[in-house]
Order: C-alpha cells, then sequence, then structure tokens
C-alpha cells in the first residue's frame, strides 16, 4: 500500500473514533439530565399532587380570634380582627365592602390551618371573598396580614366545607325578576328568569336590559332548587342554587352605565 494512503488511513480512523469517543460522552451527560430533570419534574409534581389532594384538617387553636365589622351601612366597611396567643395580642383593621344583604353569620368564617395560624374571609359584595391571615412568627410577635393568594387547601376548605359564600335564603325561591331601571342615558327593564328546560336536570337562564338579551342552560344538581336572588341594588341579581336553606350563587348579572354585564362566579358541579 501506497505510504501517504497508508497514514490517511489511519489519520482517518483516528477522526472516526475521537468523534464516537466524544458523541458517546456527550449521550451519557444527556441521559443522566434527562434522568435528573425527569427526578426534579416528578418530585414537584408529586408534592404538587399532595398539596391538592392534601385533606385539610383544621388545628387545635392555641389563642383565640375575634372579628368585628363596623360601618356596616357604608360603601367601604371596617373590618377588626383581634388576635391573641397566650399574654401575646394583636388588633388590626382594614377597610372593605362587603356584601350587604347578608346576616352577620354568613359574611365571615376563621379557619385555624396552625394551632398559630388562622384564615379569616370576609365576603366581598359580589359574594366572592377577600382573606385575611394571623399568624405568629419565630420570634414570638404577632402578625395580621390582607392574605393576597391563600393556599388552594385553605380556601377551598372554608369555601366548599365551611360554606363561606353561601347566605341564609328568605322566602321560597323566585323564578323571575323584573325591574325598571335607569342607567346611563338608558331607561327599560331588567330582567331575569329562570325558564323550564327540556333536560330535567337543567334550566335556561334569560337576562334582558336595553334590547340586549342573553340565554343560557344552567346545570341543576340534585337536591337544589335554582333562583334569582336579589341584592340590595335593583340593578344587581344573582343566579343562585339553594339548598337546606342557604343560597350559593353562581352568575353574576348587573346593570352598569347603561350596559348589561353578565358574569360567571364559579362552575355547577353536579354530584
Amino acid at each position: 500500500m501506497n505510504e501517504s494512503i497508508y497514514l490517511s488511513t489511519i489519520h482517518s480512523s483516528l477522526l472516526v473514533l475521537t468523534i464516537m469517543q466524544h458523541f458517546r460522552v456527550w449521550l451519557i451527560l444527556a441521559v443522566f439530565g434527562l434522568a435528573a430533570c425527569n427526578s426534579g419534574n416528578s418530585a414537584a409534581d408529586k408534592t404538587a399532587d399532595q398539596s391538592k389532594t392534601e385533606e385539610l384538617k383544621p388545628a387545635t387553636p392555641a389563642g383565640s380570634v375575634s372579628v368585628s365589622i363596623s360601618k356596616k351601612d357604608k360603601d367601604t366597611s371596617e373590618i377588626t380582627i383581634n388576635f391573641q396567643i397566650k399574654d401575646l395580642k394583636k388588633e388590626k383593621s382594614f377597610e372593605q365592602a362587603i356584601l350587604k344583604d347578608a346576616a352577620d353569620a354568613d359574611l365571615y368564617r376563621v379557619l385555624w390551618d396552625e394551632p398559630n395560624s388562622a384564615y379569616i374571609g370576609v365576603l366581598k359584595p359580589n359574594h366572592t371573598v377577600r382573606y385575611y391571615h394571623a399568624s405568629q412568627e419565630a420570634s414570638g410577635d404577632l402578625k395580621i396580614l390582607w392574605a393576597t393568594s391563600p393556599p388552594e387547601r385553605i380556601w377551598k376548605y372554608m369555601e366548599n366545607t365551611m360554606g363561606l359564600g353561601k347566605v341564609s335564603s328568605a322566602g321560597k325561591p323566585v323564578n323571575k325578576y323584573s325591574k325598571g331601571i335607569q342607567s346611563g342615558k338608558i331607561l327599560a327593564d331588567f330582567i331575569a328568569e329562570i325558564r323550564p328546560n327540556a333536560a330535567a336536570d337543567s334550566v335556561e337562564l334569560y337576562v334582558e336590559f336595553g334590547g340586549v338579551r342573553k340565554s343560557m342552560f344552567m346545570p341543576v344538581p340534585k337536591g337544589y332548587a335554582p333562583t334569582i336572588q336579589q341584592t340590595a341594588q335593583d340593578d344587581h341579581v344573582f343566579f343562585s342554587l339553594i339548598k337546606d336553606g342557604k343560597a350559593e350563587p353562581f352568575i353574576d348579572m348587573k346593570v352598569e352605565n347603561g350596559r348589561l354585564q353578565v358574569h360567571t362566579l364559579k362552575e355547577i358541579k353536579k354530584d
């Protein structure tokens, strides 16, 4: 064999071997990296799943929390929270618009998630909840803060298990609401009506104002009665479901500045 050809062949073989070795190293690193990522993701997903599915059990309080609401006739009320653990005391007040047409017993709930930690939920005018958190720091100091994003297990327990958001229902369910109102430059009847549907487990919800009409079909779980729930304002009603004397709103219907607004507050889940 020609010497130059022989040397060229050896060089080519060494080059191929080097490339294969580099490729093998990168492949091993990639496999380890993928395994590490998958391991990390699995752990994170598992933790997230556990936090979502973990059943909350209220703790035995190491102290006390009391809530008082003043200036209820004003647009913005005052929420005063008193928090005490042993000899330590903390008081803080917050300004908040509250649900006007609800009994005091329906306006708020207190949930102790730890012996030195409690969440307080107060109903807003649209039946959603503003949360506050009273807790004891490692230093022993007490604090009360507005909880803008409470843990999911907290709000689910307070709203689903403790019934925060459901208010006492007076009288029989009403299937139709009609009121002549002026909003902006428009004078018209504000109408909200529950109509029968072909399916026994659902109804038609119809709402109208100033020539704007909307219709939707709403499921009604067994044991619940649909109702048009009035508020303190003539231009604001809810589509609610009643069970055991408590009404829970699901659709918010109101007129603002001459415009009809319909918002879904929460999804209706069938039993």
